[in-house]
Parts: structure tokens; C-alpha cells; sequence
């Protein structure tokens, strides 16, 4: 069986979690809990599309690690835009950039766990306080991707370039990111709709009135960042990618839960006594009947009652009511990592002792840590995995039907046997076996992942 992280493995890997600094990111404890990340955001996934025991969830929740991964995410945050800025103004063509790509990618680990933990009630539980510093990053990073979006950037095609110049790469690697994790928030948002009663009374507000989630999700339904049309199709947002299809009335993940967070505030009668329904948002809330249309009530039937209360909003018009007066909490942990940035002497000071770490020059430090974190990031695992879910799939229907191949038959692009399994990725190249596969992995994935 097929682990990133074994059952022996996994108490100290979760154990190792703890909250790191501005100035910390880069440095070689934060690399190692780098790789532990990665490893377990790679386990979490695996256990979800195999339906195995989650072993992951159950040992992050129950050793209360969700705060630590909410405020990684804020440094990771705010050490790419504060932070990389300045190292980019010291040397705008730095000698590689994997490590810079390195931290990028951590964050984007962090959110893929904070998306598994908190489907579950019992992962929401555990937030307490940080729920609102948990809020504020969705809110902000849902809001980008939205403006990713109304720049036309989920219309042009990635293409990988080798002579792209560094600082265009690096944009268009934070862009990519900003979009996979503007679009995972969406679910996380919807999560902690789902579970606000279990939070302090902040974090409905939060959710209402301080960030009008309601208001951001018709804006988010209403520019689709899922759906793209380009030269090959209509292409939808699915498990991180873009994917062809061919009913484009079909429902993504984060279309749903885009649909499911709106249904869960608007219908839910005792926090909405905190949001006023004035004339601008019963206008804003009303582009949404515009969008249930009837193949997207058949596919998400619990949409039936919002469609009621939308309708009766708009014969009613405007509701707007006093607003009780609340003392709020106040979230804490960027404020905590800013005070520790202002001790340190700012965000250029810690640019200026990261630059050996970021814009080393040395050759064979490079080589090291490209080796290390190849190694981290388990590629021929992945290799493995996507050759076990293609088993899957051939082992389905003996009858290929129209999508398939019929009776044409292939050869191993490894040992020319015949070959009846192909690379789930691309799905063009032909395999006999997964060690076939391995073997071919590093002449085939340079065409595979351009694919």
C-alpha cells in the first residue's frame, strides 16, 4: 500500500509542527518541518481518495495543531509579500528559484490541511479564537482570486517556457498559487458557515458584516473562476487542474461550496439578525436567482429553500434593521508575527539576513537542497499512486465504450510489451506495469507535466 507518511511515522511528524517566525522561513528547522508538511498534506489527500481510516485529520485535530497551521499560513503569507519583494530588489535574477518556490508551495500544504480538517465538525471545534484569523485569511484570499478573475488571468493558458525570464516565472507561479488557494478557502469558508454555531459570536459578525461573505460568494459565483474557456474546450477546475469537459452544466467542488456557504448564512436565522439586509445587498443577493437555473437545482437540491428566501427577499425589499452593539474579539496571530517582524527591524532587515539563504550563489548548496527537497516531495510515490488510481480504472468496465480505446492495442513506452494501463495524468503514453512506469518517469514527465 501506498504511504507518504507510515502509521509509526505520524505521531512525530504531527508532534514536529510549531509555530515559526518571519525571519525563520527559509532556515533548515523550517525545512524540515517543510517536508513533514508537504508529506502529511500528501497522506491527507491519499487517505481522502482511497477512503482510508483519515489518519492524518484524527492526529491534528486531537493533538490541536489547526492553530499552528493557520498561523504558518499568515507568515508564509507575509513573507511573500512583504519580504520576497525586498530580496527580488537586492537581486531581481537570482541563481534559482525552487526555495522561493519552496515557501510558496508550503502555504498552499497548509490550506489543503486546514481543508481536510475542518470538513469535520470536530476540526472546527478546536479553532477557538484563531477561527477569526482563520476568516480573515479566506476572506482576503477568496478576494484575490476574484480579482485574478476579473483581470482575465484564468483565461490564458499556462505554458511552461525554459527561457522565461525569473521574475515572470516567479509572478506567474504566485499567481497559480493564489488561485488554487483562493479557491480551496472557498471551501473552507463554507465549513465554518456550516459550524458557527460552535464559535463565539465574533465569528459570525466576522462572517457577516466585517468581510460580507454572503456579498464575496455572489461575486464568486458570478465570475466562475472554475470554468474557463480556451482552444482546447470548456475546461472546469477539477482536483487542482484543468480538465476538459463536456457538460458544462456539471458542478464543480468549489461551485458547490460557494453555493452551500450563501445557503448555510442566509438561511440560518439567528446569526442573520446580525446582517442588515439594506438595499445594495438584497440587490447584490439577487443576481443569484439569475443562476439557479434548473440543472443546477436537480444537482443541489438543498438550493430549493434559498431559492425561497431569495424570492421573498426581492418581493420584500428592503429589510434593514438596527444592528445590536457587540464587543468583538480581536484575531491575534498576524498582529503577534507583526510585533516579532518589528523587533527584528523590519521586513527589508530580514530580506537583507535572508539574502545567503534566498540568493545563495554557491553550486553545490543548490544542488544539495534541490536533491533534499526532490526527495521531500516524493515524485515516484505520486508516480505510484497515479498508476494505482488508473488500475482502478481499468479494472472498471472490461467494455471501453466510446471514451475508450476499444480494441486497439498499445506497447509499453518502457519494454514495448503490450500494454493495457497508460499514465493517469496525461493519459497518452502506455504502460505494462508500475515498475515500467517508474522506470520511464524521468524521460516521460518532462512531457507529462507540460501536459
Amino acid at each position: 500500500m501506498v504511504n507518504f507518511v507510515y502509521p509509526e511515522e505520524m505521531y512525530l511528524f504531527v508532534e514536529s509542527i510549531r509555530p515559526f517566525e518571519v525571519r525563520d522561513v527559509g532556515s533548515t528547522k523550517w525545512l524540515e518541518v517543510h517536508e513533514m508538511i508537504i508529506k502529511l498534506s500528501q497522506q491527507a489527500c491519499l487517505e481522502l481518495a482511497q477512503n482510508r481510516e483519515e489518519e492524518v485529520k484524527e492526529f491534528l485535530i486531537s493533538r490541536d495543531k489547526l492553530r499552528l497551521l493557520i498561523h504558518e499560513a499568515y507568515c508564509v503569507t507575509l513573507w511573500k509579500t512583504r519580504v520576497l519583494p525586498h530580496l527580488l530588489e537586492i537581486d531581481p535574477n537570482p541563481q534559482a528559484t525552487f526555495l522561493i518556490y519552496t515557501v510558496l508551495y508550503h502555504e498552499a500544504a497548509l490550506v489543503s490541511l486546514l481543508d481536510v480538517c475542518l470538513y469535520h465538525p470536530s476540526g472546527c471545534e478546536t479553532l477557538q479564537e484563531s477561527v477569526l484569523d482563520l476568516i480573515d485569511y479566506c476572506a482576503q484570499a477568496v478576494s484575490q482570486v476574484i480579482g485574478l478573475v476579473s483581470m482575465g488571468y484564468h483565461e490564458n493558458e499556462s505554458k511552461l517556457d525554459v527561457d522565461e525570464a525569473v521574475l515572470t516565472e516567479l509572478e506567474r507561479q504566485k499567481r497559480d498559487f493564489i488561485y488554487k488557494i483562493g479557491l480551496r478557502c472557498i471551501s473552507v469558508l463554507n465549513y465554518l458557515a456550516d459550524n458557527v454555531s460552535l464559535f463565539h459570536l465574533s465569528a459570525a459578525r466576522r462572517l457577516l458584516v466585517t468581510h460580507d461573505i454572503p456579498w464575496l460568494m455572489v461575486d464568486v459565483l458570478s465570475f466562475r473562476p472554475w470554468q474557463r474557456k480556451t482552444s482546447k474546450g470548456l475546461q472546469k477546475f477539477i482536483d487542482e487542474k484543468w480538465t476538459n469537459v463536456d457538460d458544462a452544466a456539471k458542478i464543480v467542488k468549489p461551485e458547490a461550496q460557494a453555493w452551500f456557504c450563501v445557503r448555510q448564512l442566509l438561511l440560518n436565522a439567528q446569526i442573520m439578525e446580525n446582517y442588515t439586509l439594506n438595499e445594495a445587498r438584497c440587490k447584490q443577493l439577487s443576481k443569484l436567482l439569475g443562476l439557479m437555473h434548473e440543472t443546477l437545482m436537480d444537482q443541489l437540491p438543498p438550493l430549493i429553500e434559498l431559492k425561497m428566501f431569495l424570492s421573498r427577499l426581492t418581493l420584500s425589499g428592503n429589510t434593514a434593521k438596527s444592528q445590536t452593539l457587540l464587543l468583538e474579539d480581536i484575531p491575534q496571530i498576524q498582529e503577534e508575527l507583526m510585533k516579532e517582524v518589528e523587533r527584528c527591524g523590519g521586513f527589508y532587515q530580514i530580506a537583507q539576513d535572508q539574502d545567503s539563504v534566498f540568493l545563495s550563489k554557491n553550486k553545490e548548496d543548490i544542488c544539495a537542497m534541490a536533491s533534499r527537497l526532490s526527495k521531500a516531495y516524493g515524485t515516484d510515490l505520486l508516480c505510484e499512486l497515479e498508476q494505482n488510481m488508473d488500475d482502478l480504472k481499468v479494472e472498471e468496465p472490461k467494455d471501453c465504450g466510446a471514451g475508450g480505446d476499444g480494441g486497439v492495442e498499445h506497447n509499453c513506452a518502457s519494454c514495448q510489451e503490450k500494454a493495457k494501463k497508460k499514465c493517469a495524468n496525461c493519459k497518452q503514453v502506455h504502460y505494462c506495469s508500475r515498475d515500467c512506469q517508474l522506470k520511464d518517469w524521468p524521460q516521460h514527465k518532462l512531457v507529462c507535466l507540460k501536459n
